[in-house]
């Protein structure tokens, strides 16, 4: 017996035998996305604030419909089959689409709440003031309370669901949460202009000579800059802080080399003015960042995040043309 058969023959021989669709509609399509995302039947049955029986039946009427199986049921976790995957992507997609259909004709004022949105420093000193220009403009009804803070900070917020959206460095990894590339920036060695170094190329020895100011400890571009000296033998003298605001400052009043995005100070006429980028061959890693929110206990709330995230992603991709 192959697989398709063995499926309607496990539905023929239940006790309750399930009620056949002629075609799957939304209400089955989200279910099945919230089950595959969240991974768990009891997780997705309160998600829609509906039971746990309804949402099993829901993927067996859909699989039955389909004549594959989607969902393996033998772990405590639940996991897709490969044509689960392969499926997953279609729903989001058509969804997506639906949802865009509605926006699109729908009062911008209907859209409320409140968005918990967590943010790294590099993004509030670049292009998130535009954002919410443009996100009030599109829905002014719209709520936020923001958080800035370093990304493993910001993860944890996702994690425990203390946030609803965070603008942060990733790649951001978990069942339960969804990211989305945003931007990228350079990461330079600035120095005030007072500070003298040899007109040709600066070696990495000459900057740990001084003081280097950078992002707070545990963070992907402290622990890159830790490495990158590692590697060279050399030891420096390191300040990190929380606040990209503290080390602009800091540079600014000359007492270390900043390790930081260039693109941060272009809005500060002092920092632009009494900063410079130093000429050196030493490559840092680029700051990348993403877009990331946990799957929703409520479906509007999912939405709500996603119309941010999609307006994010524009300014982002922008970014510098309208700074």
């Amino acid at each position: 017996m192959n697989a398709k058969k063995r499926i309607y023959s496990a539905y023929a021989n239940s006790a309750e035998p399930e009620k056949r669709i002629l075609s799957p509609d939304f209400k089955i399509l989200e279910t099945f996305v919230k089950v595959a995302n969240l991974r768990s039947f009891r997780q997705a049955a309160k998600a829609l604030k509906t039971t746990q029986p309804l949402v099993s039946t829901r993927i067996k009427q859909l699989e039955e419909y389909l004549r594959i199986r989607l969902i393996e049921r033998d772990r405590r976790l639940v996991a897709l089959t490969p044509k689960g995957q392969e499926f997953l992507v279609h729903a989001e997609r058509l969804i997506g689409v639906r949802d865009d259909m509605i926006d699109t004709f729908r009062d911008p004022a209907t859209v409320s709440g409140i968005v918990r949105l967590g943010v790294s420093e590099s993004i509030v000193h670049t292009w998130l003031p535009t954002l919410m220009k443009r996100v009030n403009n599109a829905y002014p009804n719209l709520e936020f309370e923001i958080e800035v803070d370093i990304s493993p900070r910001l993860r944890d917020g996702l994690v425990r669901r203390d946030l609803n959206l965070a603008f942060l460095l990733g790649p951001v990894d978990g069942p339960n949460v969804y990211s989305r590339p945003l931007c990228s920036f350079p990461v330079a060695f600035v120095a005030h202009e007072d500070i003298e170094f040899p007109v040709k190329s600066i070696g990495l020895e000459h900057i740990a000579e001084r003081k280097i100011i950078t992002f707070a400890r545990h963070t992907l571009p402290h622990m890159a800059l830790r490495e990158l000296l590692a590697r060279s033998g050399l030891r420096a003298t390191i300040w990190a802080s929380a606040s990209l605001e503290a080390v602009v400052q800091m540079a600014l009043d000359g007492l270390g080399i900043a390790v930081i995005p260039p693109a941060i100070i272009e809005k500060k006429v002092d920092a632009r003015e009494r900063l410079r980028r130093l000429n050196t061959k030493i490559k840092l890693p680029n700051l990348n960042y993403v877009a990331s929110w946990p799957t929703a206990p409520d479906a509007s709330d999912d939405t709500t995040v996603r119309k941010v995230v999609a307006i994010a992603a524009k300014v982002a991709r922008e970014w510098p043309k309208i700074a």
